[in-house]
This record gives structure tokens, sequence and C-alpha cells, in this order.
């Protein structure tokens, strides 16, 4: 068989063996495809660098307020 398959109006047996293979690789990768759910694009930590961010404080403010200015001394 050479090279070059000619598909015009009558395929060989050797050339409409090649066609079903291809369609039925396609149909093959179509099914796999179709199998595992769709992975959602994430931005690049580049991208995502920029958005801004909602900054927690590690304490609620009564914590704070309640915190002595000057650690007591310890008895000893």
């Amino acid at each position: 068989m050479s090279d070059l398959i000619d598909i015009s109006g009558r395929p060989g047996p050797e050339e409409a063996a090649a066609i079903a293979a291809i369609i039925g690789h396609l149909i093959e990768e179509a099914r796999t495809a179709a199998a595992r759910p769709a992975s959602v694009p994430r931005p690049s930590p580049w991208v995502q660098s920029w958005r801004p961010r909602e900054m927690h404080n590690p304490l609620p403010s009564h914590v704070y307020d309640a915190a002595p200015w000057v650690p007591e001394p310890e008895d000893h």
C-alpha cells in the first residue's frame, strides 16, 4: 500500500479498513473524553495575586481589649 491514500469514489479494502479504524479511534476518544468530568480552569498564582483578599483579624477585638499592655510580673 502506498503512503498516499486516495479516497475518491471507490476505496479499496485497505482504504476502507483505514477509514473504519480512524472513525473507530475518533469515537473511542470521544467516549473517553465524555467519561471524565470537565476540569474547571484555574487561574495561575500570578493572576490570583492581584485579586483583593479579605484579611481576617487573628483575634477578636474583645481579646485585644482584655489583654494587659505590660506583661504582668510572675510571683516567685
